[in-house]
C-alpha cells in the first residue's frame, strides 16, 4: 500500500468565467471580485454526504461514508470563528468500518474554533477540544473568503496558471496551501496540507463552485473536499446569508491537561483512563508492555509518564496497536520514540510504514524530532506475548465489520480482555439492548469460538467491567 501525499489532478467540472469578467492582476482583483471587504459574516445551510477521515475497514481503503441530512457551517472572518454543525444517519448497509458506527436514528456532531481555542458538543456539554484545532483551524483557514483576507494581509502574489491564478499561502506549524483562482476571479480549488498524527503532512483537495451573489458577496454554494486521497465532505448549501450576525461562541473554553487515572486492575496490570481515550500497562518481568497508544503525542506522551509512575524502572518494550484507526493509531510514533517496537497486525505494517516516510514538516512529532526510526512486530491472527510467567494473548476478532484486523488482548491467568471499539461501556449495561451493535455480538461470537474464559473487560472506551455487561451487550442469554 503506497500513500500518496502530493498534490494530484482534481476531475472537477469547475464553473465557467464570469462574462466579461476582467483579467485578475493582482489579490486586491480577486477580494475586490469576491467581495471580501463586505463580509463579516457568512451562514451556510444545506445537506450532503460525509466521510470519516481516517476509519477505513482495511487501511488504504475509503473512509465509511454517512447521510449528512442537516447541516450548518458559519463563519465570522472578524472574530475568526468557525463553526459547524450537522446532523448524520447510517449510510453503510450493514456498518463497515468506525467513526461512531452503528448510527441508530440520527446523530448529531458539532464543533468550532474561535481564534485558536476549539471545542466540541458532546449531549448537553461544550468541552475543549485540542485534538480537533487543527483541522478546524485548516477549514476556517482555507474558506475562500478567509483565504483572500489573509493573503492581503500577506500581500501574497498572484502566478498565472493555465485556468486562472494561483497563489501559496501559509500558517507556521499548522496548514499551507496552493490556491487557485478561476478565470472568474473566484476561488475555485485549494490543495492544502495538514498535519495528521498519522499520515504526516496530509494533503487535503477542496472544490469550491456554483458561487452566488449576496449583498455584493461571492459566496460557494457547494464544497467538495478530499483528505489522504479520498473523499471527507460533499456539501450543498440550500441557503447562504451574509452579515447575520448570531455566530455563538462559548464564553469559556478551557484546556485541560491530559489527566491520565491509573486504576489497578489486577497485580501488575494498570487501566490508564482519565480521557476519551484509554490504554492498560502490562507489567513484565524486566519489561512493560503498553496496549494501545491513542490520539498522538499529547494524549501518549502522557501515558508513557504515567506508566514510568506506576512502573518505575521497567521500560516499555512494545506498543500493542488494536487497529489502524487513527484515533487509535495516532500515538504510536510517541511510542516508537520511547524505544518500544510497535505491534501491529500483518495488514497494517505497510500502510503504517508508508505514512511514517513521508514528510513531517508542519508539526514534527516525537519520533520526527528523536532521529529514531520505528520498529514493528508484525502479527497474524495469534500472537502470544510472553516473559515465561505472565502471558499476553493477542487475538483477531474474524469477521468484525468494524475493522478487518481489529486485535483484542487476553490475560488468561487474570481473566482480562482487553478491547477497543467492539464494546464501549460508556454507561452500565443492566439489559439486553433493544439494539444490539454487530460490532459487539461479533466480539462475542470471537470469544466463545476462541473458548476465552474472560471475569474482567479493560476497554479502551468506558468503564472498566465485569463480563456480564458485555454478555448482555452482545444480547447473549
Amino acid at each position: 500500500m503506497r500513500i500518496k501525499h502530493k498534490a494530484f489532478i482534481l476531475a472537477l467540472a469547475l464553473p465557467p468565467a464570469l462574462a466579461g469578467a476582467a483579467r485578475a492582476q493582482t489579490i486586491d482583483d480577486v477580494a475586490r471580485a469576491m467581495g471580501v471587504a463586505k463580509a463579516e459574516t457568512i451562514h451556510y445551510s444545506g445537506t450532503g454526504t460525509f466521510w470519516g477521515v481516517g476509519q477505513s475497514f482495511r487501511p488504504g481503503e475509503a473512509w465509511p461514508r454517512f447521510n449528512m441530512v442537516r447541516a450548518t457551517r458559519a463563519f465570522d472572518l472578524k472574530r475568526h470563528v468557525f463553526v459547524s454543525d450537522f446532523v448524520l444517519t447510517q449510510f453503510e448497509v450493514p456498518p463497515r468500518g468506525g467513526a461512531q458506527q452503528p448510527i441508530f436514528g440520527e446523530q448529531r456532531r458539532a464543533s468550532g474554533i474561535a481564534g485558536d481555542k476549539a471545542w466540541t458538543v458532546a449531549g448537553a456539554f461544550t468541552i475543549a477540544s485540542p485534538r480537533l484545532q487543527p483541522t478546524l483551524l485548516h477549514d476556517y483557514g482555507t474558506s475562500p473568503h478567509a483565504l483572500v483576507t489573509a493573503a492581503l494581509a500577506d500581500k501574497a502574489k498572484l502566478a498565472p496558471a493555465a485556468d486562472g491564478w494561483t497563489f501559496e499561502i501559509a500558517r507556521s506549524g499548522r496548514w499551507r496551501a496552493s490556491v487557485l483562482v478561476g478565470k472568474s476571479r473566484l476561488v475555485e480549488r485549494v490543495d492544502s496540507w495538514v498535519d495528521s498524527p498519522v499520515l504526516g503532512d496530509m494533503h487535503v483537495a477542496t472544490a469550491y463552485d456554483l458561487y452566488k451573489e449576496i449583498d455584493g458577496v461571492m459566496v460557494p454554494m457547494r464544497l467538495r473536499q478530499w483528505a489522504g486521497g479520498h473523499p471527507v465532505l460533499d456539501f450543498v448549501a440550500a441557503e447562504a446569508k451574509v452579515n447575520a450576525g448570531g455566530i455563538v461562541v462559548p464564553p469559556s473554553i478551557r484546556e485541560a491537561p491530559e489527566i491520565v487515572k491509573a486504576e489497578k486492575a489486577a497485580e501488575g496490570v494498570w487501566f490508564l483512563a482519565g480521557g476519551s481515550h484509554h490504554s492498560a500497562a502490562i507489567e513484565m518481568r524486566d519489561h512493560v508492555i503498553l496496549f494501545e497508544c491513542p490520539l498522538g503525542d499529547a494524549r501518549t506522551l502522557a501515558v508513557i509518564a504515567a506508566v514510568k509512575q506506576a512502573i518505575p524502572g521497567k521500560p516499555i518494550r512494545y506498543a500493542v496497536n488494536t487497529h489502524h484507526h487513527f484515533d487509535h493509531a495516532g500515538g504510536l510514533r510517541a511510542c516508537a520514540a520511547e524505544g518500544a517496537a510497535i505491534v501491529t497486525h500483518a495488514m497494517n505494517k505497510p500502510y503504517f510504514e508508508a505514512a511514517y516516510a513521508a514528510p513531517r514538516t508542519l508539526s514534527p512529532d516525537a519520533l520526527a524530532r528523536s532521529g529514531k526510526a520505528a520498529s514493528f512486530v508484525a502479527i497474524g491472527d495469534k500472537h502470544v506475548l510472553t516473559d515465561g510467567e505472565r502471558v499476553l494473548e493477542l487475538h483477531r476478532v474474524k469477521d468484525n465489520s468494524h475493522n478487518d484486523a481489529l486485535i483484542v488482548g487476553y490475560l488468561p491467568k487474570e481473566k482480562i480482555l482487553l478491547v477497543a471499539d467492539a464494546f464501549s461501556p460508556r454507561e452500565p449495561v443492566t439489559a439486553i439492548p433493544a439494539q444490539l451493535n454487530p460490532f459487539t455480538t461479533n466480539l462475542w461470537a470471537n470469544l466463545q469460538q476462541l473458548k476465552l474464559d474472560v471475569d474482567t473487560v479493560i476497554p479502551i472506551h468506558g468503564r472498566l467491567v465485569k463480563v456480564e455487561e458485555l454478555r448482555l451487550a452482545a444480547g447473549a442469554r
